[in-house]
């Protein structure tokens, strides 16, 4: 795997799911506190979420994916109030890439998302010397 020598506004960034265990945490967890209110009613406890077909808006494919990120993916994420002003940056960085599946960003698209700090700030965070949320350059194989 090629590694991110020295990482720029284009790097792109993901979460990596197994920051998670390793340090202790519970991704499902994570994103169940994400959701919003609705979708919150349909799953009141991560366990209740199970695998859901999911039809790519932009392909068609449909895939298996976890209830928690289809709703975070095609509800929540789209709420207005899924990432505000008053949301800490590093909250709402973790909850740009939930709603785009996970689907890796690149600080300038993240600020384009959050609409917080600049690319170079956003930058700046995630390379900071600790990580945040499990959100790591990502590394094409």
């Amino acid at each position: 795997m090629p590694s991110v020598l020295r990482p720029d506004t284009k790097t792109l960034f993901h979460i990596d799911v197994t920051w998670f265990e390793k340090h202790g945490r519970d991704l499902r967890a994570e994103m169940h506190a994400a959701l919003c209110d609705t979708c919150r009613a349909l799953y009141p406890t991560p366990a209740d979420a199970r695998l859901v077909d999911r039809v790519d808006p932009q392909t068609g494919e449909v895939k298996r994916v976890d209830a928690l990120w289809e709703c975070l993916m095609d509800h929540c994420g789209h709420q207005s109030n899924f990432i505000t002003p008053a949301t800490p940056l590093t909250t709402a960085l973790f909850r740009a890439l939930l709603a785009n599946g996970n689907q890796p960003m690149s600080p300038e698209q993240l600020h384009q998302r959050v609409r917080k700090s600049t690319p170079m700030g956003i930058l700046r965070v995630l390379m900071g010397a600790q990580i945040e949320n499990g959100i790591v350059p990502f590394e094409s194989a």
